[in-house]
């Protein structure tokens, strides 16, 4: 097994922390994976994107260049990024709030979800990338969804207790959502 990943969106969507949740969830069933990252020099509003490569096998190659088997895209500035760096076979999760008009590419399949709205009705716009972490999960299998829901208690029970059920909701909406917008 080998999973290509970009998570992209602006700077303050959450980009980085879906790559890191997977990277964390990863090491914790014992498998190998690598972490990129590229991200604008804005604070927040620039575009970012977290590259992930999970595998059970060595990983020779860090990058993912135009041949992700998964992207989120989060905003619309990072959308032609996503649907052009996926390997054709490959899946585009979009957030479909935000972004309105998607193109064709041949041989890519693309989901739209809309992660911010479903966000807001769970409390706040701040988990629509969790919610895209729910649907990523879904389409590929590439890790087990009990472990990332580990990783989020983990990461946000100690932290920030308030915020662990809401991303908990979030990330179950994200799976369920995915597999009615995929068929």
């Amino acid at each position: 097994m080998r999973t290509k990943c970009t998570f992209s969106g602006s700077g303050g969507q959450g980009s980085a922390l879906l790559a890191k949740l997977v990277c964390q969830g990863a090491i914790k069933q014992g498998l190998k994976v690598v972490m990129t990252q590229t991200y604008g020099i804005e604070q927040r509003g620039g575009d970012s994107t977290g590259y992930v490569i999970v595998s059970d096998n060595f990983i020779g190659n860090p990058l993912v260049e135009n041949d992700a088997d998964i992207s989120v895209a989060l905003s619309p500035s990072i959308y032609d990024g996503c649907v052009d760096g996926a390997v054709e076979g490959g899946i585009v999760l979009v957030n479909s709030s935000l972004i309105t008009e998607m193109r064709e590419r041949e041989g890519v399949k693309q989901v739209p979800i809309s992660a911010s709205d479903m966000a807001v009705e769970l409390g706040s716009v701040k988990c629509a990338n969790i919610v895209m972490l729910g649907a990523a999960l879904a389409a590929t299998n590439m890790l087990e969804f009990e472990t990332v829901e580990q990783v989020l208690r983990e990461t946000l029970g100690a932290k920030k207790p308030a915020l662990l059920e809401m991303n908990l909701n979030a990330l179950e909406r994200g799976r369920t959502v995915y597999a009615s917008a995929a068929e």
